[in-house]
């Protein structure tokens, strides 16, 4: 699995990242920027990856993090790098952040100089070591299929007689479109169905016939009439479906923050 396909990808996902994690903190009014230009203290001008300040107790703080989209360890001249950045820039703190890891001796001359040391990797399946990674579901699923529908309307009804005399007897109308109100309850046809037709479990696959008389309900017509309906003939078959679902929680994580020197992961990111 490919983090990214540039050290720029690298660089904006490590600004995703912190910009989540400081939200997460409630850190407010902060901004973590991308490719930014310090000047220090020698009026050297310096290109920083990541970048972000704060002020504390009236001081104001800088973070300095560069990032390193590479495929083997990190040697300690980018550790050394940092150094410089952090010696011209005041009231700077560095964080070195890769892929792979650190060569010998980077780790100790970090640590020297308090400079963070962070990988930003996929997720791996230890990182769910003493926790549930993947649930496996299984189950079946069962659901009414209605094959064939007519409606009879009850002319005893004022409203239903008064429209079908107005247009002579002639309606043309998909019952399967149809929107039904009964009982005050405005529903589809087939969740009304479902709750007016009673399954059993026992008869799968069996096409059964039934006829609805409902004592008031109504099919709600594109124009707005509401017509009384008398009975549904409806054919229909419960059908089951075998379910599986296995759901790995490594497929919800796009990336981790991990500290290099323990090892901890610090920060999951999700797809």
């Amino acid at each position: 699995m490919e983090l990214c396909e540039t050290s720029k990808d690298y660089e904006l996902l490590t600004q995703k990242i912190y910009k989540s994690i400081l939200e997460s903190e409630g850190v407010e009014n902060l901004e973590v920027k991308h490719d930014q230009k310090i000047k220090g203290k020698s009026g050297v001008e310096h290109q920083i990856d990541v970048f972000w300040e704060y002020k504390y107790a009236g001081v104001s703080h800088k973070v300095l993090i560069e990032c390193k989209y590479y495929s083997k360890p990190i040697s300690l001249i980018h550790a050394r790098n940092m150094l410089g950045l952090l010696n011209d820039i005041a009231n700077s703190q560095g964080l070195i952040v890769t892929t792979q890891g650190f060569q010998s001796g980077v780790v100790d001359f970090c640590n020297h100089y308090e400079i963070s040391l962070k990988r930003i990797r996929p997720p791996e399946g230890s990182d769910w070591d003493g926790c549930i990674q993947i649930v496996d579901i299984s189950g079946e699923i069962y659901q009414k299929q209605y094959l064939n529908l007519s409606a009879d309307f009850d002319a005893r009804d004022p409203e239903t007689k008064k429209f079908f005399e107005a247009n002579e007897m002639e309606v043309s109308f998909n019952i399967y479109d149809s929107t039904i109100e009964d009982c005050g309850e405005v529903l589809f046809i087939s969740d009304w169905l479902d709750k007016n037709i009673i399954d059993n479990l026992i008869e799968c696959n069996v096409k059964k016939e039934d006829v609805i008389e409902p004592i008031e309900a109504r099919v709600i017509f594109p124009s707005g009439e509401k017509l009384k309906l008398r009975n549904v003939k409806v054919l229909w078959e419960l059908t089951k479906q075998d379910l599986f679902i296995s759901v790995d929680a490594k497929d919800f994580v796009h990336a981790v923050l991990e500290d290099f020197g323990s090892g901890k992961v610090e920060y999951t990111l999700s797809k």
